[in-house]
């Protein structure tokens, strides 16, 4: 059984993972099912009139199964249309939604995509509440849409990161990050440390301005990185080796499980996690007792005190979060679900 793995950067990223051995997260349990089935990894031409057409004919090479690790509609508008007519009929469509299924603006644009998602045989997601705000829009019905359950690579975590429990607090976030609350934080408490490492520019995230913080006060050091698999496994590390993980969030950006590659990565490391309160995310960590949400610079300062005043408590956290990771979220619980839903789509 052939199964082609299609997306932006596809087959660069597991290029990338074959040639550093890092973490197979990224992968999606394809690596953890590469001895029971023939993936091929094709990576998408960047949007454009000929680029689309490109990865619309892309998704019609033989194989039995399409998997698509992040949800786009346009590449499938064609395959759809075939599969309407009755064609690729007995090839299966697996994709994963990071967030609820996109809307359009217009009426006709919102039947298109209603179009595509319905072609597909199974739609994963992170999260519940993105799972419920989808059917609600009537962009896909309930059968079709199962909860995932990822997380990290433990096996490459515990041949390849050092873990000890250190003495700072942690932000290596990229993405929609409140880095001034936490700033202002640690800044009134000027005992306690923290490493703040991410892009100038990450997407459509900017963070230039922490280039003003770096230096301000003697307790928070700012590092900018670039993306690469060497700054990747560094972070990894300086992950084993902190104290707490913390997940400052902007609020106005929380509309899916954001902060989650840190939460899945911090509970690989057994570490406490605190958080800004995100009800999208698919674990609480108060409820499962390996961390704390917060909500305001006030609440920002009692929990980091607490963690750091309170090693036992922070290191008993970090236990329960590591028991999660391996019960639950971690890469071969997903290749597992993945391949169960392959073979019942089948």
């Amino acid at each position: 059984m052939k199964i082609l793995d299609v997306g932006f950067g596809r087959k660069t990223l597991f290029e990338m993972y074959s040639s550093t051995k890092m973490s197979s997260k990224w992968q999606y349990g394809l690596v953890e099912l590469s001895d029971k089935y023939v993936i091929e990894h094709i990576s998408w031409k960047q949007f454009s009139l000929i680029g689309n057409i490109r990865n619309n004919f892309n998704m019609l090479r033989k194989c039995d199964v399409l998997f698509q690790t992040y949800i786009y509609a346009k590449p499938f508008y064609l395959l759809a249309i075939l599969r309407l007519l009755s064609f690729y009929k007995k090839r299966k469509l697996i994709g994963i939604s990071h967030t609820e299924l996109r809307t359009a603006n217009t009426w006709l644009g919102n039947q298109m995509l209603r179009f595509v998602y319905h072609s597909f045989d199974k739609i994963l997601f992170h999260s519940q509440k993105n799972i419920d705000v989808s059917v609600h829009n009537r962009l896909v019905k309930a059968d079709k849409c199962e909860f995932l359950y990822w997380g990290e690579d433990l096996e490459y975590i515990d041949k390849n990161i050092n873990i000890k429990q250190g003495d700072f607090f942690l932000s290596t976030g990229r993405e929609c990050r409140d880095f001034p609350i936490l700033i202002s934080a640690f800044s009134k408490t000027p005992t306690l440390p923290l490493q703040i490492y991410t892009n100038k520019m990450n997407y459509g995230n900017k963070y230039d301005y922490l280039e003003e913080e770096q230096g301000q006060f003697p307790n928070i050091n700012i590092e900018f990185v670039e993306k690469s698999a060497t700054t990747t496994q560094f972070l990894a590390q300086k992950a084993g080796e902190c104290l707490c993980v913390v997940i400052p969030l902007r609020k106005e950006d929380i509309n899916y499980c954001l902060g989650l590659t840190s939460v899945v990565e911090a509970m690989a490391m057994g570490k406490p996690i605190i958080s800004t309160r995100n009800p999208y995310s698919p674990v609480d960590i108060e409820k499962e007792g390996i961390g704390f949400f917060v909500d305001d610079e006030q609440s920002w300062i009692n929990a980091i005190n607490y963690i750091y005043n309170n090693p036992e408590a922070a290191k008993e956290m970090g236990q329960r979060a590591r028991k999660l990771a391996e019960e639950k979220f971690n890469i071969s619980k997903c290749a597992e679900q993945i391949d169960r839903i392959i073979n019942s789509t089948i």
